[in-house]
């Protein structure tokens, strides 16, 4: 009978269940074609049952037909309707199934009956040579309570294979959750180095209080695997009064086993491990003091008091001193403000950049009265600090006192001013600035040119003008180059003017700002200017020259 599989699937329609299953085991048993044996196998099992007549005929069928894709179907096949029965066929014939799907299946369908009557065989599938089947045996062997299975599925552990770690370490952990612990302990003592670094492991994932005593025997380990894994395990299950025991892996020799430690007193969280942290804080080892530093935050976050850490800053090594204000920001010690203001003025940069940071992350983009203070106060450091603060903030209702402090004696305190102002990035900000550059103080005008320049304002256009009149050299070259960045500028004549300026400075601003607006126009004035004495302003109208026109010789 040659049929495709759309034409069986018609042909058994209002056919009699015996006479279905018959046409279909006898398609299954004579045809050549492939695809056609595993329609039929396929219609097979869409009925709720067949009967007991026909498994003898099943099973001939599975044992004589090896194609991979047919078997898959028949283990589906005699799973549903042939249950125990069938599985024990099943398991008689793994051993026949060449291909490694076939078995993987095969080993999947045995939970379809009652595991504990699978154990035995589920350990022998685990030396099965694919991968994925012996990882479903394993898969398996961890939902059954098999105090048996727990020494073979150890023993996996010598082979080192990284496709099936998490998977034998989750099954064993199963196992040993189901009272089975003792049968875990019992590979204490193994020789095996590579299944005794993984017993701390499953021992840690376990959870057990009962395993406290072997963890804190593995500490003592010469092996540094086996005393990171069971520092690491003991992380859940230590007494407090046993921390004493991982305090001494903070000297361990192994920067892995030191990291770990350090990582597990934070989370286990003991105020006995706050000093021999606050000695590794003086460590030069940046990723060290870092782990450190975070251990410490989880032990102060559940503390009321932080005074530890003031002592700390107070003290004489940078590196903790550092670290230790990094962490009252963290903390957001909100009683650290003044505090931390204090430290401005220390000689040290990175602590004052510490201060600075740690300050920010207390204040949260929130003004704090302290910090208007301390504009006002001696240090200059102090002074400029805060000012970035507020920059930071970008509190409109501060740029007044920002204003303020470009008039600064000092040029940091000045420049950070200008800085925060830009950062603004407000009408307000221009405004300030176009009326500062009337101020007969130079310091002023210069300040605000320079917000002008960094700004880029065409409302400022005017007032920028009349600086390129201004007597102070430095002003009238930073308002050519402020106008220079400005576009649509009506004229470019106030430019030609100062290329005849006696300072190269105004020159070489004034050639830039042409430069930046580039216009034609301003060829022939720059080639004018070529035979200047200054051999930089030469350079720089040769650049602008191209700059505007790569073709500027054609107008000579």
């Amino acid at each position: 009978m040659n049929l495709n599989p759309e034409q069986l699937t018609e042909k058994i329609k209002g056919m009699e269940l015996t006479e279905t299953v018959e046409l279909l085991l006898s398609i299954l048993s004579k045809s050549k074609t492939v695809e056609i044996k595993i329609k039929a196998a396929d219609l097979l099992t869409q009925y709720d049952e067949i009967g007991n007549t026909y498994f003898q005929d099943i099973k001939n069928l599975f044992m004589n037909d090896h194609h991979p894709q047919l078997r898959l179907k028949l283990i589906d096949l005699i799973t549903k309707y042939y249950q125990k029965e069938g599985i024990d066929f099943l398991k008689d014939q793994y051993k026949n199934c060449k291909d490694g799907t076939v078995r993987k299946f095969l080993i999947e369908m045995v939970e379809q009956g009652d595991l504990n009557d699978s154990i035995q065989f589920l350990i022998e599938a685990l030396n099965d040579s694919d991968f994925e089947a012996k990882k479903e045996a394993i898969t398996l062997l961890g939902k059954t309570d098999a105090s048996e299975a727990v020494k073979p599925l150890i023993d996996m552990f010598h082979f080192r294979n990284i496709e099936i770690y998490n998977s034998l370490i989750e099954a064993i952990v199963k196992i040993g959750k189901k009272g089975n612990l003792q049968s875990i302990n019992k590979n204490v003592d193994t020789e095996d180095l590579y299944i005794k670094r993984e017993i701390p492991v499953i021992l840690g994932k376990i959870k057990s209080k009962e395993s406290e005593k072997i963890l804190l025997n593995f500490l003592k380990d010469k092996d540094s695997i086996i005393r990171k894994n069971s520092v690491r395990a003991l992380e859940k299950i230590i007494e407090l009064n046993n921390v004493k025991h991982i305090l001494e892996l903070l000297k361990d020799q192994n920067i892995e086993v030191k990291k770990e430690t350090i990582r597990v007193l934070g989370n286990v969280g003991s105020k006995r491990a706050i000093s021999p942290l606050f000695e590794i804080l003086k460590e030069n080892d940046a990723k060290i003091r870092n782990l450190a530093k975070n251990a410490l935050y989880k032990i102060f976050n559940k503390s009321k008091s932080f005074d530890p850490l003031y002592e700390i800053v107070k003290g004489r090594n940078i590196n903790a001193r550092r670290e230790a204000i990094k962490l009252l920001g963290m903390l957001k010690d909100v009683n650290a403000i003044d505090f931390l203001i204090s430290i401005f003025n220390s000689k040290v940069a990175s602590i004052r950049g510490s201060a600075y940071r740690s300050l920010l992350k207390i204040l949260d983009n929130k003004i704090d009265n302290k910090i208007f203070d301390a504009l006002s106060g001696k240090s200059w450091k102090t002074r400029m600090f805060c000012v970035k603060i507020l920059g930071d903030i970008g509190d409109l209702n501060t740029i007044d006192q920002i204003f303020n402090l470009i008039e600064d004696e000092n040029g940091s305190v000045r420049k950070a001013a200008i800085d925060a102002l830009i950062k603004f990035d407000s009408t307000e900000v221009i405004d300030f600035a176009n009326k500062a550059l009337k101020s007969p103080n130079w310091k002023t005008r210069r300040a605000a040119v320079k917000i002008l320049l960094r700004a880029g304002s065409k409302e400022s256009f005017n007032s920028l003008i009349s600086c390129l009149n201004d007597e102070d050299v430095y002003i009238k070259s930073w308002a050519a180059m402020a106008l220079g960045k400005l576009k649509d500028i009506d004229s470019i004549e106030p430019f030609i003017q100062l290329l005849k300026e006696n300072d190269d400075k105004i020159r070489i601003s004034a050639v830039k700002a042409l430069g930046e607006i580039g216009n034609k126009d301003a060829i022939k004035p720059l080639i004018q200017e070529l035979g200047d004495d200054n051999w930089d302003v030469r350079k720089e109208i040769e650049k602008v020259l191209n700059q505007i026109d790569p073709d500027w010789m054609n107008y000579l």
